[in-house]
């Protein structure tokens, strides 16, 4: 069990309470002991007036004076005076405030005096022997005077009292600096999400300088995410004229080997510049919200689509699933199936099977599989990434790396996650896991 909890506003009020309960203890701690201090110098005074009194008055007494003195009843409020008997109490006190006022009056009266008490179980008075004409005596000095004080319970409740009044000014305090602390931590977690996210200064000084630091950031990046895009944009676009020139010239070849070969490195060659521009798209629709797909049939038509290019693909679709709609932009859904198909039947081996399933509550499943040899566990984290080259030698396969990063991409945009697993039977499979929405 941890003693100091874990958030800011928890340590912050407890500080508070913290200080606020020592200063109090310490002050009442003072306050008491100054009482107790002065309480014993007047006791000592008094008791040392009284027995300086009584060694002058009591070798005067006659014998009817001293039979009334022993039979006075002892009280419970006043002193006492009782010749030295049999009822006077054994034990000595072992208590501090009777070593001080026996220390005290020794001092005082320059002669040494006996202290008596009933026991520590007994409440009692205090005993207090002293010489008169070469005879002990006794006085009794009762509870009230020698009991050390207490705090009153009325103060107890003050304290008390002030203590929560503490907590909830501390408690209103703290939240105006935890509450900024904490949306500006959702907005730093939002921005590495890859949804940048402002946030308005509020709260101290300090704080409010935090949030507009982070504003400054979030612009300066999109400003160079802005020069980064339109570079990338700009030279794919500016490839495609001179790959449409080569494609040209490659038909005017009259040597079929060589235009087979050049007509391969343009395929690749435009593959490549497809990949980055759909990299771009999918960035900057990212942000967008799209609206509910019916994402069995859009599937479907996909699907058709890439068997009319002559692809062996196969699909299936649970009823649950051909009922569900999804969140997602039609050209990002086609993006997301053209790279997961095509990395399929590039770097795997057909047929390829796409899967629609609920196997979670308000969750769709699509899954693509192939049946090559798969990436290792190892390497399929770092196949998301993107320009990742899984195998060195599809660099020159018209790849640059960039169809699972596309993937991500969109499927995180629509809140969902993507994964790779092995087949059942083998190959790849990609498991694509996409929230639902109600129509």
């Amino acid at each position: 069990m941890k003693l100091i909890p874990d958030s800011l506003a928890a340590r912050t009020v407890l500080l508070v309470v913290a200080v606020v309960a020592i200063a109090e203890y310490t002050t009442f701690s003072m306050v008491l002991d100054n009482d107790r201090t002065r309480h014993l110098r007047q006791t000592t005074q008094f008791v040392a007036g009284q027995v300086r009194l009584l060694q002058t008055v009591l070798p005067g007494l006659d014998g009817d004076a001293r039979r009334r003195l022993e039979e006075a009843d002892v009280g419970e409020q006043w002193l006492q005076l009782i010749p030295d008997s049999e009822s006077v109490p054994e034990h000595e006190p072992e208590f501090g405030f009777a070593g001080r006022l026996a220390s005290h009056l020794s001092r005082i009266l320059g002669e040494p005096v006996i202290l008596r008490h009933a026991g520590p179980s007994q409440r009692s008075g205090l005993w207090i022997g002293f010489m008169a004409s070469g005879e002990r005596w006794w006085l009794v000095l009762p509870p009230p005077r020698f009991e050390p004080q207490r705090l009153p319970h009325d103060l107890w409740l003050w304290l008390a009292a002030v203590l929560g009044v503490l907590m909830l000014i501390a408690g209103f305090f703290v939240r105006g600096i935890v509450g900024p602390l904490a949306r500006l931590a959702e907005a730093v977690t939002a921005t590495g999400d890859g949804s940048a996210r402002t946030v308005k200064p509020e709260g101290p000084r300090e704080v409010r300088r935090l949030a507009e630091c982070h504003n400054t950031m979030l612009g300066q990046l999109a400003l160079v995410d802005a020069e980064r895009r339109e570079m990338l944009a700009g030279l794919t676009h500016d490839l495609r004229a001179p790959l449409a020139r080569l494609r040209v010239r490659l038909a005017l070849l009259e040597n079929d080997a060589e235009r087979s070969g050049l007509t391969r490195d343009a395929d690749d060659m435009e593959r490549i510049v497809g990949q980055c521009l759909a990299f771009l798209r999918s960035e900057a629709s990212s942000t967008q919200t799209a609206s509910p797909l019916l994402i069995a049939d859009a599937i479907s038509n996909e699907v058709a689509r890439q068997r009319e290019l002559g692809r062996p693909i196969e699909m299936t679709a649970s009823k649950a699933a051909a009922a569900c709609q999804v969140a997602i932009d039609h050209g990002n859904l086609q993006r997301l199936l053209d790279n997961l198909i095509d990395n399929a039947l590039q770097y795997g081996a057909p047929p390829v099977e796409v899967s629609l399933s609920v196997e979670c509550p308000e969750t769709l499943t699509l899954r693509v599989r192939d049946h090559g040899k798969g990436i290792p566990v190892a390497q399929r984290e770092h196949a998301f990434e993107a320009f990742a080259q899984i195998d060195p030698a599809r660099a020159t396969g018209g790849s640059c790396g960039l169809g699972l990063a596309i993937v991500r991409r969109i499927v995180v945009a629509c809140g969902g996650e993507v994964s790779l697993a092995d087949a059942q039977g083998g190959g790849l499979e990609v498991v694509v896991n996409l929230p639902t929405v109600r129509g």
